[in-house]
């Protein structure tokens, strides 16, 4: 085999190798997952495709339904309040990385009368991933 043909064949056979090496060695994506979290009041939601969160207040029961985010263990960065029967809220969260664990809960809640919120009983934390 002229040298030519053979660093042509050596050449290509690195470069073949490279590839393959390259594509062996992308990480695969993070699937996002969402979560959902029913109670007797209604339904609190994180969605990891456009990240937000809602909340849907499904009951004649007093009470608001609250739906509060937070990663990792930090506080609660994000929160969303349904007040009354058939009330709906929902909450765009530009402000997350992609690719990192959070977690949510759902909170019965009473309005102040001065505005806000006073937690009455809350769910658990349950995970999702952005």
């Amino acid at each position: 085999m002229p040298k030519t043909a053979r660093l042509f064949v050596t050449g290509a056979s690195t470069l073949a190798l490279v590839a393959a090496a390259a594509v062996v060695n992308t990480p695969a994506a993070h699937a996002g997952t969402d979560e959902r979290i029913t109670v007797k009041g209604g339904t609190v939601t994180f969605t990891h495709e456009g990240d937000y969160i809602d909340a849907y207040d499904l009951e004649k029961d007093g009470y608001c339904l609250t739906a509060e985010l937070k990663v990792s263990d930090f506080l609660p960065i994000s929160s969303t309040t349904a007040c009354g029967y058939n009330t709906y809220t929902y909450k765009s969260l530009s402000n997350i990385n992609e690719n990192v664990p959070v977690w949510l809960r759902a909170c019965y809640t009473h309005k102040k009368s001065g505005g806000g919120y006073t937690r009455v009983k809350c769910s658990s934390w349950q995970g999702a991933h952005t």
